[in-house]
């Protein structure tokens, strides 16, 4: 997740210093905008495009950073889930099909039903409430419609993810998802907030130590 979130801030930061040089660049080229730029990467790739859409790139593409970043995200919290199920099947006698039974409890449709599999599965108590519970105290906001319930929550981001993946970002009507690339500093927060709980569900099942760590070392 610290790599993910580095890659994001030194992408954003990159981005800004690079707009910031080109919008001094561009006038003094020969054909202003339309003066072609050649951008070369190590392995001898190379694309051409007018200086403008450059420019464009820098001011536009942080909406793709975006989505990418999001779908990375999510990515790490469904790997955190699978490294703590594949920890946890020797401890009720699990030894076979380890990651098809994953993927059975992570492709549920509703994230109420993925918890009570993994209740079932693992032998320990969970109900709706107390997850709901654990979120009393946390505004839950999600371009800018606010959710009461992390059930809710974590359903619309599943779908939100798949149109990503799936459906190449199109939404209805052929318009794009449009994530405020501000709201990943929350999206991870909510997530912290969510492996607090199932770290908390799997530790009192079967007496896993947690650490407390410095986030800045981790």
């Amino acid at each position: 997740m610290n790599e993910i979130l580095g890659f994001l801030f030194v992408t954003c930061l990159c981005y800004s210093e690079y707009r910031n040089h080109f919008e001094k660049l561009v006038p003094k080229l020969p054909f202003k905008e339309n003066t072609p730029i050649k951008i070369e990467l190590k392995a001898s790739k190379s694309v051409m495009m007018p200086a403008g859409r450059v420019l464009n790139f820098t001011k536009e593409r942080l909406d793709i950073l975006a989505r990418q970043i999001f779908v990375m995200i999510y990515g790490s919290f469904e790997t955190y889930l699978y490294q703590l199920f594949d920890r946890s099947y020797s401890e009720v006698g699990t030894t076979k099909d380890l990651i098809e039974m994953s993927l059975d409890i992570l492709m549920r449709r509703r994230w109420d039903g993925k918890f009570s599999k993994m209740a079932h599965v693992f032998g320990f108590e969970y109900r709706a409430s107390h997850l709901i519970d654990h979120f009393s105290n946390l505004e839950m906001n999600f371009n800018g419609k606010i959710y009461r319930n992390p059930l809710d929550f974590l359903d619309d981001l599943v779908q939100i993810r798949h149109k990503i993946v799936h459906t190449s970002s199109i939404l209805e009507k052929h318009q794009l998802i449009f994530l405020d690339i501000n709201i990943i500093s929350e999206f991870f927060f909510f997530l912290y907030h969510l492996t607090e709980y199932i770290d908390d569900l799997f530790a009192k099942r079967f007496g896993y130590v947690r650490l407390k760590l410095n986030p800045a070392e981790a």
